[in-house]
């Protein structure tokens, strides 16, 4: 018997369907497309997947009017009702960092209080702040969501988590911590990639024995991960291979790869454009479906829940990015203090801490998304937040730094390039077989917990600071 006749016979799944877990058949023998209701007719089997009932059509209806009647008019502006909707939040995780919010006024009153006399305090609470902070604004636009198409939305919510990531890294520029910039840009995606991936496959292995993950998801980001990780590490291995010359001075190298950055960032960005246009506009489809595919899974309190208005959303979205910016200018205003007093390597700083709370709340949501069997949604967060972090946040640091005369490279340390590269590499073969459980969970998070230990242990040389360079320290106490 051909593919085409078992094709016909529904028991295979065709090339274009390949996103579905399986194939839902009518009474009369023809394939449907799950995205073309919410649910399944009277008529077709349920095949684990799909909630069926009695009466499904009327079913669907009624489940459409549900999540009309939480959207709001556009322009209702309550301040009581968006306290309490913003307090619910749409997973139970991420509503838990709300109990932080004291932190953020807490950080503001010791920074002009206490900052020359206990600036470990201001430090800490900042560091706590920003985690709310980013919770209020990630939720703030995530309620937009629900007036834009299912692709243009989730591009949204990925694009507000690098916000803040965007705002660290610039006021980490204008302080001149280049080491810390290019190991918070590596560690970002470190924690999306090993961290929350692993914690997400841990979580759902939990849950279900075993989840599907889309080939959508898989393939093209897997590719993407990996062409955007060669682009940021190339500058660091070039450097590797012309410094060690004897016709090259270590100036010149510095300068020959800080060219080689600018030139690069470039091309990044016209791939992230690339991407998107990708994503958004020729193969949109196939990322609608494996969204709506996704979501259908789990119906409850997150679809049928008030939600905010556009003007609410506005102005969670700018109270929470007006807290990010004030506790992350305090907390970076202490890198110093914890580096230099506390004796806290740079690229454990940058590369661990700093991503922790960047994009705290999208991780706790993601978590949530994996323990309600909604992987894709999940694992469409990580990986997305990563390739933006590699193809549009690295790049415009380094472009707005070139703008300012400042020289920020893409010059990472050897080690934390080969090991962004090693990291791709495992989790696409993690998700190459379309499955998930626990067991792959904590090798991601073993991953991870490898790389913190070396970054903590890191002798913290630190080469550029503030715009100097420093000289090593030699055992005698003299500089070489």
């Amino acid at each position: 018997m051909s593919r085409e006749d078992d094709v016909e016979r529904g028991r295979v799944t065709p090339p274009e369907k390949a996103w579905r877990r399986s194939t839902v058949i009518s009474g009369d023998g023809d394939n449907i497309s799950p995205t073309r209701t919410e649910f399944p007719h009277e008529g077709e089997f349920d095949n684990g997947f799909w909630r069926t009932a009695s009466k499904q059509h009327k079913a669907d209806e009624n489940h459409a009017q549900r999540i009309a009647e939480g959207i709001p008019p556009a322009f209702r502006f309550n301040p009581w009702k968006m306290i309490i909707i913003t307090g619910k939040h749409t997973s139970r995780l991420s509503a838990y960092t709300h109990i932080l919010i004291p932190a953020i006024p807490a950080g503001l009153i010791l920074w002009y209080q206490a900052r020359r006399t206990n600036p470990l305090a201001v430090f800490v609470f900042n560091f706590i702040g920003i985690i709310p902070a980013g919770n209020l604004l990630s939720f703030g636009s995530g309620e937009l969501q629900h007036r834009l198409p299912k692709t243009v939305g989730a591009f949204l919510e990925i694009f507000t988590g690098a916000i803040v990531e965007v705002v660290v890294c610039m006021i980490l520029l204008i302080q001149k911590e280049y080491d810390v910039i290019r190991a918070a840009l590596l560690g970002s995606m470190f924690a999306n990639l090993l961290l929350v991936s692993g914690f997400c496959f841990l979580v759902g292995g939990i849950a279900y024995r075993e989840q599907k993950i889309a080939g959508y998801i898989a393939d093209i980001s897997s590719a993407a991960l990996l062409v955007s990780a060669v682009g940021m590490v190339a500058p660091s291995l070039f450097f590797q291979t012309i410094h060690t010359r004897v016709d090259i001075t270590e100036h010149r190298a510095d300068i020959k790869v800080l060219y080689v950055s600018r030139v690069a960032s470039i091309g990044l960005i016209f791939a992230y454009v690339c991407f998107l246009f990708f994503q958004l506009h020729t193969h949109s489809t196939g990322y609608h479906h494996v969204l709506e595919r996704a979501e259908s899974i789990y119906v409850g309190r997150k679809q049928y829940r008030e939600k905010l208005s556009v003007v609410e959303a506005l102005f969670v979205a700018l109270v929470g990015l007006v807290f990010v910016c004030f506790c992350a200018y305090f907390l970076v205003r202490e890198v110093e203090f914890i580096v230099d007093e506390l004796g806290v390597p740079e690229m454990f700083l940058g590369l661990i801490l700093v991503p922790l709370v960047e994009k705290f709340g999208e991780h706790l949501a993601a978590l949530n998304q994996a323990w309600d069997n909604q992987l894709d949604l999940a694992l469409s967060h990580c990986m997305g937040a990563t390739i933006q972090t590699a193809l549009f946040v690295s790049p415009l640091v380094v472009i707005v730094a070139w703008g300012l005369g400042l020289s920020m490279d893409l010059n990472f340390e050897l080690f934390l390039a080969l090991s962004l590269l090693l990291a791709i590499l495992v989790v696409g073969n993690f998700v190459r077989d379309g499955k998930s459980n626990w067991l792959k969970g904590m090798f991601l998070l073993m991953v991870y917990y490898v790389i913190a230990v070396v970054a903590y242990n890191d002798p913290a040389v630190r080469r550029r600071v503030f715009g100097d360079t420093l000289g090593v320290q030699k055992e005698g106490g003299g500089r070489e």
